[in-house]
């Protein structure tokens, strides 16, 4: 099973990381909702490890209310995760199931993709793409 989660992660990655897709890097999916974070890291021999963060970051509208509490529970989760070897990039899919009245904005959008890069840097993980959809559906990569 997370075998094809991973592959199928790998194939939606933009095509500007081919020669990284070959390397087989770990993809971290990082799933929002009501102030909870759940990340799984699978990885390319089909393990995969999954944490919880509890933290008090978003409200009934936003799914980011609070910006920096939103970074800092990244980071924990991101930090759960033991380091990859040889310093090996990441991709990151974060998946809000939230229900928001309004949807996904294209505000949140950004300040989800802001927070990964932020939280990856203060891990000292590389993250070099995101993904974000709401509810399963894609919304920006």
């Amino acid at each position: 099973m997370s075998v094809s989660i991973y592959q199928s992660h790998l194939e939606t990655a933009p095509k500007q990381y081919t020669l990284l897709k070959m390397l087989r890097p770990p993809v971290y999916e990082i799933e929002l909702s009501n102030n909870q974070l759940i990340g799984v890291c699978y990885y390319k021999d089909g393990s995969s490890k999954r944490y919880q963060v509890n933290a008090t970051f978003s409200n009934r509208r936003m799914v980011i209310a609070d910006f920096l509490s939103a970074v800092e529970a990244m980071a924990a989760l991101l930090l759960k995760f033991p380091k990859h070897p040889f310093g090996t990039n990441a991709f990151a899919v974060a998946n809000v199931t939230q229900e928001l009245v309004d949807g996904l904005t294209a505000i949140e959008v950004k300040a989800i993709t802001e927070a990964i890069w932020a939280a990856s840097r203060q891990a000292k993980r590389t993250v070099i793409s995101t993904e974000v959809s709401y509810q399963g559906q894609v919304i920006s990569q």
